[in-house]
């Protein structure tokens, strides 16, 4: 079924995090049968994305995240926090079932995103089981690899989160290219330290371009999603869509909820 889906690449300049999260989550509420998209894109600042039902009041000291200037949001989907600087990050869109179901699409995509780096010469893959999934109170994303997540040595590589959203699903990610998550540690009420997390540029050991990594990521998932493939960009009615949700994703009460 997955060969008949129309994909939509969307490369897009940095953004603030609500922009972000809204143009995902209005991707996927715009959804229309048949269709699919792949959108790769940056943040205009560091950013911390909380997930969904993660507790943020409880982990992290709101007046030191205020001190820090490092603005927070949160996303629609799962999964724990994560400070988004000098990365890549994705987002897939495709009807529910198209690929098989979550699980198997959150495999499928995985299995893209790892073949895509084996290509730039990354040694890299996919977690092994590794235990239950963390609860949403379990620390940040980056501290452990879930089950067939891309890693590197060990070390988690693209940390990735699904969800639900109309007759489709949205999957997101990041890819670390540099730096470490060490400002966000800092600001967790916990105050533990734990080792930083492998990033592309150590792993290649050079800094890739910008249009190197995301051809190669597209080229993964390509290969292992199948479909038709041609560059896009938003329509007028997900513009619509995403300038409505932006008021949810800039709004302290959605970011703070829990």
């Amino acid at each position: 079924m997955e060969h008949s889906l129309n994909w939509r690449v969307l490369s897009d300049p940095p953004m603030r995090g609500f922009e972000n999260m809204a143009r995902d989550h209005a991707l996927a509420e715009e959804l229309e049968a048949g269709q699919a998209v792949l959108r790769l894109y940056r943040w205009d600042t560091p950013t911390v994305s909380l997930g969904r039902n993660e507790p943020g009041k409880r982990s992290y000291d709101t007046d030191r995240t205020l001190e820090s200037g490092i603005p927070f949001v949160r996303r629609p989907t799962g999964g724990r926090a994560v400070l988004h600087g000098d990365e890549l990050t994705y987002a897939v869109v495709a009807p529910l079932r198209a690929l098989g179901g979550l699980r198997d699409a959150y495999e499928r995509v995985n299995e893209g995103l790892m073949m895509g780096l084996r290509a730039l010469g990354a040694d890299v893959e996919l977690a092994s089981w590794t235990g239950p999934a963390g609860k949403p109170d379990a620390g940040p994303c980056f501290r452990k690899p879930a089950t067939g997540e891309v890693t590197a040595g060990g070390r988690k590589l693209i940390g990735s989160a699904q969800a639900r959203i109309g007759v489709g699903f949205l999957q997101h990610g990041s890819l670390i290219l540099g730096g470490d998550q060490g400002p966000l540690e800092r600001l967790r009420r916990d105050g533990q330290v734990v080792d930083p997390p492998a990033t592309l540029s150590g792993l290649l050991g050079r800094s890739p371009e910008w249009d190197e990594v995301t051809a190669a990521i597209r080229a993964g998932l390509e290969e292992a999603l199948g479909g038709r493939w041609t560059d896009g960009a938003m329509s007028g009615q997900e513009s619509a869509t995403q300038a409505r949700l932006e008021v949810l994703y800039a709004s302290d009460e959605w970011t703070w909820r829990v």
